[in-house]
């Protein structure tokens, strides 16, 4: 049952105008309020360090007036916050809270887009590439900020953005047009990220008002004998088909929620391969880990989310935990020496039963886990044998806080943190251990936890043991260049913003590249363009998903072309289909490193495998 009053779903173009009834608006707000003063504090310092520097680059003092009108608004946006309404005020005053915010956001948002029109000289780079940086950290750190409520991050975001894509636009030099065309996409994938991350708070505060509906329905028939207590059943189940719901939603809907992060990484990667200095390097790098942050999170709330959903099956086979371990070991190390700890992992021929994946996911966000909760010393990573051998224990020991032992349960339930009650991002969303109880559970192993406060854990992963014999994996083909050598390849996908950047990216790592929409797209191509590697979206428009795509383009090549499958589902059955066609299959969003090093190793493998004809043949026809 839905609060009384409330729209159920968001519909059309005036969810970006109008704001929510005032139960919902009140506690949108709140998430604003709490990170309002940060916020703006930030703001202010953006605003100064900028004005600094464009008065030194272009010697305009009118920059100075800009930013003390600027600092004014911030200043103003503290004074709105010292004046929001208490909790349960009247729905007049949250929506005059609400209108004061939208000030705020229409005057930062003002001034930050009139610094472009006035101060953006499009034939001077420094300025150009200044304006650029300032506003791409600005939009990001604003979507954050006013995110949860919509109209307010749609002004924000069209009146900082809109003037420097017109002035782009206007230029008459090509390269200042195409960065125009950039920004107006930037800023429609950041609209369609702050429309999504308005529904999930709108979603998950219409959750917190179901869940509170059954607790007090639940509370009030619990007085009556036979018929309350089937009605709390009733409830009870409801609440669980609604929470189910949720994760299915969350689910289902992975491709759509990843599509706009996985172009905007890949635009990051192409602005970053162009002649920038080091300031604008420092800019795109810290653009790339907001990026990347957000990745991440979403990461793992589809992770939970198929976790809570019930969706995932095990496929339990006998493999060497060495390699695995090393690997994991290899991958943290620098966060470990970023953060003075020592890392290090106890060498072990113990074979495991278990799901590859599944176990290297668990291992990872208990390692993550206990380098977050580490300040000095180290983590060890071993493993042991138990129960006469019948049993291998993988052990995460570390020297950090400590659990208390009665939080030693509560650690793995979902958003359950110690010692982040302000909620710090960067100490993870509270889903980690969640994560790995619930894969434990879908693979019936045991994870358990001893720690004494003040001193240390240790996690321990219990797996049936195999006696069989693995081989280690083959090592991976050394890569040679920093490009990809004029290799041929065909891009598949039915997104715009991903065709364009995909192709930009390749041609800069010194691809030839073509692009298609669609499977008859591709193979019309084919008439002129023989690819060496094929990279298709799963999902595509028309008959054909990607796998079939790449199997049509091997049909009419005559030959087992490489082919790369680009997903945001994360199901096992993707990665059914792409190990029986031979694909690799990458989950958006991909970042460029990666897609570099895969393009390069199979354009390796391929040069390898193909005959001297074919590579004679595949040269004369490029």
């Amino acid at each position: 049952m839905w609060p009384e009053g409330s729209p159920i779903r968001l519909r059309g173009l005036t969810r970006f105008v109008r704001f929510d009834v005032p139960a919902h608006l009140a506690e949108q707000l709140r998430l604003i309020d709490r990170n309002m003063p940060m916020g703006m504090l930030a703001a202010i310092v953006v605003t100064v360090l900028f004005a600094g520097m464009h008065l030194r680059l272009a010697q305009n003092p009118q920059v100075v007036i800009w930013g003390a009108l600027a600092v004014a608004v911030c200043v103003l946006g503290l004074l709105v916050l010292r004046a929001r309404p208490a909790v349960g005020a009247p729905p007049a005053r949250v929506r005059r809270h609400a209108r004061r915010l939208l000030m705020v956001s229409l005057g930062l948002g003002t001034l930050w887009g009139y610094f472009a029109w006035a101060f953006m000289v499009t034939p001077n780079p420094h300025t150009t590439n200044l304006v650029i940086g300032a506003l791409a950290g600005i939009n990001a750190g604003g979507m954050v900020l006013f995110c949860s409520v919509l109209p307010i991050s749609f002004v924000f975001l069209v009146t900082s953005a809109t003037p420097v894509a017109l002035v782009l636009l206007g230029s008459a030099e090509p390269s200042a047009q195409l960065m125009g065309l950039a920004t107006l996409t930037y800023m429609l994938a950041m609209l369609g990220f702050g429309y999504q991350a308005a529904r999930s708070v709108r979603q998950s505060i219409d959750l917190r008002f179901v869940n509170a509906d059954l607790v007090g329905r639940l509370r009030d028939q619990t007085q009556r004998a036979v018929e309350a207590r089937q009605m709390a059943e009733d409830a009870l189940l409801e609440a669980e088909n609604a929470n189910r719901a949720k994760g299915v939603f969350l689910a289902a809907a992975s491709h759509d929620l990843r599509q706009p992060l996985h172009a905007l990484g890949l635009f990051i990667g192409s602005l970053a391969g162009t002649g920038l200095s080091g300031r604008q390097r420092g800019l795109v790098s810290q653009i790339d880990a907001s990026a990347q942050a957000a990745s991440d999170m979403l990461g793992t709330l589809l992770d939970f989310s198929k976790v809570d959903a019930g969706v995932i099956t095990p496929r339990p086979q006998p493999f060497a935990l060495q390699p695995m371990l090393e690997r994991l070991v290899q991958e943290f190390t620098p966060q470990a020496q970023v953060q003075g700890l020592a890392l290090r992992c106890r060498p072990s021929p113990a074979v495991a039963v278990a799901d590859p994946a599944l176990v290297e996911r668990i291992v990872r966000n208990l390692l993550s886990n206990a380098l977050r909760y580490t300040e000095h010393g180290g983590v060890l990573v071993a493993c042991r044998l138990r129960e006469s051998g019948e049993r291998v224990v993988i052990e995460l020991w570390d020297t950090g806080v400590g659990i208390p032992r009665h939080q030693h349960r509560a650690i793995f339930q979902e958003f359950h943190q110690l010692g982040n009650a302000e909620r710090d991002r960067r100490k993870g969303l509270g889903l980690g251990l969640a994560i790995v109880d619930g894969l434990a559970r879908a693979m019936s192993v045991s994870v358990t936890v001893s720690s004494v406060p003040g001193r240390g854990s240790v996690f321990r992963l219990t797996l049936p043991r195999s006696r069989e014999a693995v081989l280690p994996l083959p090592t991976p083909l050394a890569l040679d260049g920093g490009d990809l050598g004029g290799a041929r390849v065909l891009v598949v996908d039915d997104d715009e913003s991903v065709r364009s950047a995909m192709a930009d990216l390749l041609t800069q790592w010194g691809a030839w590249c073509e692009v298609a929409e669609s499977g008859p797209e591709a193979e019309a191509l084919m008439a002129r363009f023989t690819p060496q590697i094929v990279v298709a979206d799963y999902r595509l428009r028309g008959p054909s998903n990607g796998r079939e795509v790449i199997e049509q383009v091997r049909l009419r090549a005559r030959r087992p072309i490489p082919g790369v499958l680009v997903t945001g589902d994360t199901s096992v059955e993707r990665l059914r289909e792409a190990q029986a066609s031979g694909a690799v299959l990458l989950h958006k969003p991909v970042p460029a490193a990666q897609l570099h090093a895969v393009l390069a190793d199979l354009l390796r493998v391929e040069r390898l495998t193909a005959g001297p004809s074919t590579q004679v043949d595949a040269g004369r026809r490029s």
